[in-house]
């Protein structure tokens, strides 16, 4: 199987297109706007609070999701496999994204990665597959937000329970 048709089966499982899978060429314009990247493991794939523009399809290996706690400590939050089809970073695929986490390869991984400029252009050229992806885009966000805001919730009430004893 050459590159595009790899990229092409790949992408067809992510959760991020399934809005377009049937539509008749709309993985393959995406297939064809994605890089590979390949990271070692134990290299940095995202760094917290740098900013970003790129998406990414891990679809070799696995990688883990470190979020800041202060004092220049982090703490892992998720590992992810390439078997899931997982994706990170999709926010900047909407505007200039400040990293909310380090992610790092736990293993020698490749990612199919997507340029918001090139996404851009897709959208501009490809309105009716592009509305699908970007809602699922602002879907994805808002439950991650959601979750933010959950866990904020348990941790305030943890804190005031530890202060009243």
């Amino acid at each position: 199987m050459n590159a595009k048709a790899t990229a092409i089966a790949w992408l067809n499982e992510v959760k991020l297109f399934a809005d377009v899978h049937s539509q008749p060429g709309a993985i393959d314009h995406i297939a064809a706007l994605v890089d590979v990247s390949t990271y070692r493991n134990g290299s940095h794939i995202v760094n917290e609070g740098e900013e970003g523009s790129d998406a990414f399809f891990l679809s070799s290996g696995k990688i883990k999701i470190f979020k800041s706690i202060g004092g220049g400590e982090s703490f892992p939050v998720a590992i992810l496999e390439a078997k899931d089809h997982p994706f990170f970073g999709e926010a900047a695929l909407l505007q200039s994204d400040k990293r909310s986490a380090t992610i790092i390869a736990e293993s020698d991984c490749s990612c199919f990665v997507l340029n918001r400029v090139r996404f851009e252009e897709f959208c501009a050229q490809h309105p009716k597959w592009a509305l699908p992806v970007v809602l699922r885009i602002a879907r994805v966000v808002l439950d991650r937000l959601a979750k933010t805001n959950n866990d904020m919730v348990l941790l305030y009430n943890a804190l005031l329970s530890e202060v009243r004893g």
